[in-house]
C-alpha cells in the first residue's frame, strides 16, 4: 500500500475576512482523481491566533444520503490549535476517480483566517458562484494498492484562481484515468522573489516569497511534473503598493528562475515553464500595473525561458497580435490581467497541446 496526496490546495492568510462561517457551517465538494479504499484529510489552521473548533465533519460521496464523521484520536468533536494543521483518523470509504467527495464543516468559529480560494467550481464546488474562499479542509491523502503520480501547479492567481489549472487537471484525468494526484500551490498576489508586502489590504494573504514556497513544497511533498507560472507579480506589484524598489531587474529574475530549475533537479521533479503573461493597461488600486519598462524586463525574462525546450509560450499565445503587450480579450477576465473561465479553458488546451 502507497500513500498518495490526491488534492491539496494552498491556504493563506485572510485577516481581512469577517464572519466567513456565519452561518456555522460550510460545504465544499471535491471532485477526486485518485480511487482508494481508506482516505484521510487534513484540517490547517495555519494563521489562527486560536484553535479552530471543529463540531463535526460529515463526509460523503456524491450527494449520498450515507455519511461518515471525520475524527481526530476518536473524536468527532475536536479543536486544531492556532498556527498548527492536524490529520483525522483514516476511514474506510470505497472512492472511484470522478466521484465528488462532500465535506460539511461544523465549527462555531465565525471568522477563521486561515483560508483557500477558488474562482474556478468545476473541481472544488462551493456554496454558491460567488463563494470564493473556504477553510478547514486543505488537503486529502488517500492509501491504496497502486502507486500514483504527483501533479503541482505552482504560481499565483493565474493559478489559484483554477481557470487553466482545473481545466488542465480535467485533461490529465482523462486521458491518465486514476493516475495523477493534484496540488493547486497558486497564492493569489503571490510573487517569486519577494514575500507579501504591500499596501493593499490583502497583502497578509500574499504569503512567502515563491521560491520559499516551493523549495519547502518540494521537500515536503515528492513531486513527479511541476508546472510553473510565476514572476508576474514581481513586475506588477511595484509602485502599485509594493515598493517600486523591489521592481526586480530581468537578471534578478532570470537568477531566480534558474533557483527553480535548481529544486526541480534536486528534487527530480520534471519542470514544465510557463512564460510571463502580458498584463498592459492593467489597473490595481488606481495605479497603472504596466510600464514600458517593466514590459521591457518582461520580454527579457520570457526570452530567457523560451530557450528551454521544456518551456510553453503561454504568454505569446494569450497576447493581443496587434499588442503583444496586451491581454487578447478572449482570454481576459476583464482586468487585463486575468484569465477569464474560457480562457482558461483555452490555455489548459493550448499546454496538452503543446505536452502531448
Amino acid at each position: 500500500m502507497v500513500k498518495v496526496t490526491a488534492w491539496r490546495q494552498m491556504v493563506a492568510n485572510f485577516p481581512n475576512i469577517k464572519a466567513i462561517n456565519q452561518a456555522h457551517k460550510q460545504v465544499v465538494q471535491i471532485k477526486q482523481s485518485l480511487g482508494t479504499h481508506r482516505l484521510r484529510l487534513e484540517i490547517a489552521n495555519d494563521f489562527g491566533a486560536t484553535a479552530l473548533v471543529i463540531s463535526q465533519l460529515e463526509i460523503s460521496l456524491n450527494d449520498r444520503t450515507e455519511t461518515l464523521l471525520g475524527r481526530v484520536n476518536g473524536q468527532a468533536n475536536f479543536s486544531v490549535p492556532a498556527h498548527q494543521r492536524c490529520w483525522t483518523d483514516w476511514l474506510t470509504l470505497t472512492v472511484q476517480a470522478g466521484d465528488w467527495l462532500k465535506i460539511v464543516t461544523v465549527s462555531p468559529t465565525t471568522s477563521p483566517q486561515t483560508l483557500m480560494q477558488t474562482l474556478d467550481q468545476s473541481r472544488i464546488r462551493l456554496t454558491s458562484a460567488a463563494t470564493q474562499r473556504f477553510f478547514g479542509v486543505d488537503a486529502i491523502e488517500i492509501d491504496r494498492r497502486q502507486p500514483a503520480q504527483q501533479l503541482l501547479f505552482f504560481g499565483d492567481s493565474l493559478t489559484n484562481q483554477g481557470y487553466y489549472s482545473a481545466a488542465l487537471t480535467q485533461i490529465f484525468t482523462t486521458r491518465f484515468p486514476d493516475q495523477w494526484g493534484v496540488i493547486n500551490g497558486g497564492i493569489s498576489g503571490n510573487r517569486l522573489l519577494w514575500p507579501g508586502h504591500s499596501t493593499s489590504v490583502w497583502s497578509p494573504s500574499f504569503g512567502a516569497a515563491g521560491l520559499d514556497r516551493l523549495a519547502q513544497l518540494l521537500v515536503e511533498q515528492p513531486v513527479d511534473q511541476l508546472i510553473f507560472m510565476a514572476g508576474l507579480n514581481d513586475l506588477l506589484h511595484p509602485g502599485t503598493g509594493s515598493p517600486v524598489s523591489e521592481l526586480p531587474t530581468a537578471t534578478e529574475m532570470i537568477a531566480g528562475l534558474l533557483q527553480v530549475e535548481q529544486l526541480a533537479a534536486k528534487t527530480q521533479t520534471k519542470l514544465i515553464r510557463l512564460t510571463v503573461t502580458p498584463f498592459k493597461t492593467s489597473v490595481i488600486d488606481s495605479q497603472a500595473g504596466w510600464t514600458a519598462e517593466k514590459e521591457t524586463r518582461r520580454q527579457a525574462i520570457n526570452h530567457y525561458l523560451r530557450q528551454f525546450d521544456t518551456t510553453i509560450d503561454v504568454a505569446s499565445y494569450v497576447a493581443e497580435p496587434a499588442d503583444l503587450a496586451k491581454l487578447a480579450p478572449r482570454f481576459d477576465c476583464g482586468d487585463h490581467i486575468h484569465f477569464s473561465a474560457t480562457g482558461g479553458k483555452l490555455v489548459a488546451d493550448y499546454i496538452a497541446s503543446q505536452l502531448w
